[in-house]
């Protein structure tokens, strides 16, 4: 049975959300774009704003989802976020701190069971973000 991309992809992003809800997080937005890229999944854990990238493969033959963030994708991911923090005027309130998440889900072909891994939590100060300040995501560990 082949399903397409799309299908594989919103399915993990509907795994991953359920993981996000169940353990206690708030969506905020789900595949939030803008000019700048595309956020996967926004939520709130504590007082933390976090933007998550779900990466979802059926095998690892062309390598673990995690592998698949690049340098790129975390510029759009920077970006897209620096643009989400303007457009709610989050930035001013400075009422969270921000943490990027990968979550990487490893599905069955025939979509009946799935392995869920999330990255290291990475936290970095709103003003950084604001400023263009650099930083770098931890996408190694898996928790």
């Amino acid at each position: 049975m082949t399903i397409n991309n799309r299908l594989i992809g919103q399915f993990g992003e509907t795994i991953a959300a359920s993981s996000i809800i169940e353990r206690g997080d708030t969506i905020v937005s789900k595949n939030y774009r803008c000019r700048y890229g595309e956020i996967d999944i926004i939520s709130t854990s504590g007082m933390y704003l976090v933007f998550t990238e779900v990466k979802t493969r059926q095998n690892i033959q062309y390598g673990h989802p995690l592998e698949s963030v690049d340098n790129n994708k975390l510029k759009k991911i920077k970006k897209a976020s620096q643009y989400f923090l303007l457009s709610q005027n989050l930035y001013q309130e400075q009422k969270y701190s921000l943490r990027f998440d990968v979550i990487s889900i490893i599905i069955s072909s025939d979509l009946s069971t799935a392995v869920l891994s999330q990255s290291n939590k990475n936290i970095i100060d709103v003003n950084c973000l604001i400023n263009g300040t650099d930083y770098e995501l931890d996408l190694v560990s898996d928790i």
